[in-house]
């Protein structure tokens, strides 16, 4: 089956690295989850700047980012209609204030693509256990954020708590693809994005984009590009006091970075604002870190060779010490490489011998990796398998 993406799907994929923010009323309660029965006094951030939080992004190279407009407990971040348990009953602005708006306008400033988590499950709503009912609200709600805050890049469906429950993913769905046409839907209803499976930013290295779905009663294969979303600090997606004592090593986040954008998906990295409203000084620093570290290792290629269906090759004019390389196949008209070889040119044993320095089944969007350090004047990707016509997009290698 041929398994096209759509030029949405292609154009997210490259943006590789986007910032998630879970901010609420969970900040100003210290825990993750919450219960639906937080009274909305308690939203009261003192010095809330999205501009500082889109500032931190754009020097992180961070391309797209996603604000919890509503989590589990059902507190909404934007002046709502559908419900009392919002920003509009809060002190903060005198009920007149609006994160969403801010968050998106911010964002758009410093070129970064705004998209927004709406959670499904709701602690909060009354009409939750009739599901007729609370899907009439819940697409509600979606039709005042995507009607009233400009183009989001993705929509972020989480799907805890919702296990057995039955959503009208129609109703919701017509709603989202008419008022939002190019936003990409993460996880659940008709799906753009899958969840990778786990929040440890680790994608498996044989991931693929064609993935088999239940239909009905049967299964089909559609092209479905991954998500990695993960917290920079250890399992903590919202702001607490002792936040400093779980921040994530660099070398820890290099390995995030190599298992998520390096096997072939895009990278949600979470920085939780704090009660203030602002993102913390040490997790921006950290931020900064391995945006430095991403460009030490990738931002310079020795060399870089396009486009070639099969094979590209790389010669470089004398033998230079190479230590990583990154390969990328061409995507638009769907993914086809099974099995694929890095190989260098060694010399070491008289007539030149061509040695493997990385292999792998599929190779998708992006694959990077380091390998032993060697010196060779020739380097080469080769596709061994493929379903269909497979193109490769380039071929980039790097020194120390």
């Amino acid at each position: 089956m041929h398994l096209q993406p759509t030029p949405q799907q292609l154009a997210w994929q490259d943006l590789e690295l986007g910032m998630f923010c879970h901010f609420g009323v969970n900040t100003f309660m210290g825990r993750e989850w919450g219960d639906g029965s937080e009274d909305p006094a308690i939203f009261q951030p003192t010095h809330l700047d999205c501009r500082q939080w889109a500032r931190a992004a754009k020097e992180a190279g961070v391309r797209y980012a996603i604000l919890t407009a509503k989590h589990h407990d059902g507190f909404c971040l934007w002046p709502t209609r559908t419900t009392e348990h919002c920003v509009r009953n809060s002190p903060w602005k005198d009920g007149k204030g609006d994160v969403v708006r801010e968050f998106v306008e911010a964002m758009r400033e410093q070129g970064i693509l705004p998209g927004l988590y709406c959670s499904p499950w709701d602690r909060n709503a009354a009409c939750y256990p009739d599901p007729q009912a609370y899907s009439i609200f819940y697409e509600a709600q979606l039709r005042e954020l995507c009607s009233n805050y400009g183009p989001l890049v993705e929509i972020w469906f989480d799907g805890a708590g919702s296990e057995g429950y039955t959503y009208d993913w129609e109703r919701i769905m017509q709603t989202v693809r008419t008022l939002q046409p190019d936003a990409l839907v993460f996880n659940m209803g008709d799906p753009d994005i899958c969840w990778v499976g786990n929040e440890n930013g680790f994608a498996p290295s044989a991931i693929s984009n064609n993935v088999t779905v239940q239909q009905g009663m049967s299964t089909t294969q559609v092209y479905l590009p991954f998500e990695v979303d993960t917290p920079i600090c250890t399992q903590r997606w919202f702001w607490h006091a002792d936040n400093a004592e779980y921040i994530r090593s660099l070398p820890e986040l290099i390995g995030v970075y190599y298992r998520s954008v390096g096997h072939g998906g895009n990278l949600l990295l979470n920085l939780a604002p704090t009660h203030e409203g602002l993102l913390a000084e040490n997790e921006v620093a950290r931020l900064h870190e391995l945006a430095q570290e991403i460009e030490n290792r990738f931002g310079k290629p020795v060399a870089s060779a396009e486009h070639g269906d099969a094979l590209l090759e790389i010669e470089l004019p004398q033998a230079t010490l190479l230590t990583r390389f990154l390969v990328m196949e061409d995507l638009s008209n769907g993914e086809h490489i099974e099995s694929w070889v890095l190989e260098v040119e060694n010399e070491d044993r008289g007539a030149p011998i061509w040695d493997c320095v990385a292999s792998g089944s599929t190779l998708g969007h992006k694959r990077i990796s380091d390998f032993a350090p060697i010196m060779t004047k020739r380097v080469r990707v080769r596709v061994l398998q493929a379903r269909g016509r497979a193109h490769l997009r380039c071929l980039q290698v790097f020194s120390v």
